[in-house]
């Protein structure tokens, strides 16, 4: 029984996708719901979905650190790095990858790693 019912729900879909095509194909002007845009919204940032940058900078050691000062000094680095691993450390169940960059990010904002 669940072939046929995983079956029909195939060929709906597949059915459905070429009635839209034929549809565009025709000239109907077609908007996608403000729900689905306000949803897929995110994609749009670019920071959003940016990956990391190779080698890292300093703004984006800031941002990884969540620091907003344009000069951070080394003790609030250091706090903040602080907080951020404790949270993420991989002993306690965290990333290794995550706390790899947290304490690259330490490194480029007091100097210990060049840009």
């Amino acid at each position: 029984m669940w072939p046929l019912v995983l079956g029909g729900l195939g060929l709906g879909a597949l059915a459905a996708r070429q009635g839209l095509r034929a549809a565009q194909r025709s000239g109907v002007k077609m908007e996608v719901p403000s729900a689905f845009k306000d949803a897929l919204g995110s994609f749009k940032n670019k920071d959003a979905i940016q990956g990391f940058e190779s080698p890292m900078t300093r703004p984006e050691a800031k941002k990884i650190l969540n620091m907003k000062e344009m000069n951070p000094s080394k003790d609030s680095i250091r706090e903040a790095h602080r907080k951020l691993l404790v949270a993420n450390h991989p002993d306690k169940g965290g990333s290794t990858f995550i706390a790899t960059k947290i304490n690259e990010a330490k490194e480029v904002l007091l100097g210990k790693k060049g840009t």
